[in-house]
């Protein structure tokens, strides 16, 4: 009996010096240690693995299961378990939002505007203000597709960067759903420039000098601000109520700062500079060229020679592949209808279609000190003290005719079908 009470006193203490060991061993640990070591987003617990999970991948969500609200917006919201974020969603961060403050339910469609090659642009209005915008829905899986993920994130960045220009349509919203982007820009009701020139085919010069003044200073903005745009053509500038240029569409453009090369052989058939297909590097010249081919159509309702070879169907590219584009020598001469207009445009045009970008008229300083330009004031049109519109009804008396199908120049006819070209 007495062995048997001596075996319980040493288990029963036995059983205590380890409990008071556990608690001794746990006391150096401290909340302050406990959270330093695991993710803020975790359960304070010591066994939990999803804590030290959540530290290597710091971008993570709620369950999918009760979707409502990414944790991404809410850092606090710590209730739920996390996972990390799908790769379909990550890879479009830290641009695009996920279900941030304004989402797709916050504006009711009233028309669709365009389709383009991710995505379909719709005309809609902000149901708390009422205000117009255009929304641009892109597809990710098109978009992962065709490798353009950095190209998309470019355009969104910089059209909301560079949007508070006069000259340049804002981008004031843009996040991403589970399989779309949302691109919303300021709706621009005048019509495209295009759709001018359709009709009109010439352009009185006082006109075409108000157009190319603002054109210029939008691209001197751009560039000033390390972004070569690439994509200058008369569908991606729209006209405000007032008759104002404003320009669109920022899906070629990119981040160059001044004196840095890019080589992507890309643009719109017509307007491509002759350097973009010589294979070395080119700069900020490339949207002169570009300013200078849509001047010319404003001119005298024609292209100037383009800088690709479109009768000659390409260089060599071997059985089955697509031929490559091939320059053309006499890029940049002017079409005939040019002897119409006087010799201060024809010289403008000349210094701006000059086929050596280091000769090439591409600055606005420059721009500033030709004939053309003479007793032009440029501070007037920076700060739309000159207004198209007064202009607009002695060429175009009514809208509706300009935007028509009917009676359409030849030189435009199925001109929206060439879209722009990747080597």
């Amino acid at each position: 009996m007495g062995n048997a009470n001596e075996k319980t006193l040493s288990c029963y203490g036995q059983t205590r010096n380890e409990v008071n060991k556990r608690r001794q061993d746990f006391s150096q640990f401290s909340l302050t240690t406990l959270t330093n070591n695991w993710s803020g987003r975790s359960f304070i617990s010591g066994v939990s693995q999803q804590s030290a999970y959540s530290v290597s991948r710091p971008w993570s969500r709620v369950s999918r299961r009760r979707w409502k609200e990414s944790t991404l917006n809410n850092p606090y919201h710590i209730a739920k378990t996390t996972w990390p974020v799908p790769y379909i969603e990550a890879i479009f961060l830290p641009d695009f939002n996920i279900k941030g403050p304004v989402t797709e339910l916050n504006f009711q469609v009233v028309n669709p505007i365009s389709h383009g090659a991710f995505g379909v642009v719709f005309h809609v209005k902000k149901a708390d203000t009422g205000n117009d915008y255009a929304m641009k829905i892109l597809s990710k899986s098109k978009i992962i597709a065709e490798s353009a993920v950095q190209q998309v994130k470019d355009e969104a960045r910089i059209q909301s960067t560079c949007g508070h220009n006069p000259f340049i349509v804002n981008c004031p919203f843009y996040w991403q759903s589970r399989k779309q982007l949302f691109i919303v820009s300021d709706y621009v009701s005048g019509g495209e420039l295009l759709d001018l020139c359709k009709h009109h085919t010439v352009l009185p010069e006082n006109l075409v000098q108000i157009y190319t003044a603002e054109l210029a200073l939008a691209l001197d903005f751009l560039h000033n601000a390390g972004v070569i745009y690439r994509d200058l053509k008369m569908e991606n500038v729209l006209l405000d109520s007032d008759g104002h240029c404003q320009l669109i569409d920022f899906g070629l453009a990119k981040w160059l700062r001044h004196g840095d090369r890019t080589t992507t052989i890309c643009g719109t058939l017509q307007y491509i500079a002759p350097e973009v297909l010589s294979q070395e590097p080119y700069g900020h010249a490339v949207d002169w060229w570009s300013l200078g081919v849509l001047a010319c159509c404003m001119l005298c309702g024609e292209f100037p020679e383009a800088a690709v070879d479109l009768r000659g169907g390409g260089a060599e590219a071997g059985d089955g592949a697509t031929p490559a584009p091939r320059a053309s020598p006499a890029a940049g001469s002017l079409p005939p209808a040019m002897d119409r207009c006087s010799p201060a445009a024809r010289d403008m045009l000349g210094r701006l279609l000059e086929r050596d970008p280091r000769r090439r008229l591409r600055t606005l300083h420059a721009l500033q000190t030709i004939a053309f330009f003479f007793q032009f004031n440029f501070a007037d049109v920076r700060s739309m003290k000159v207004c198209p519109r007064d202009l607009l009804p002695k060429v175009a008396p009514d809208r509706s005719a300009a935007t028509s199908t009917g009676d359409v120049d030849p030189m435009f006819e199925g001109f929206d079908s060439v879209a722009p070209i990747y080597v």
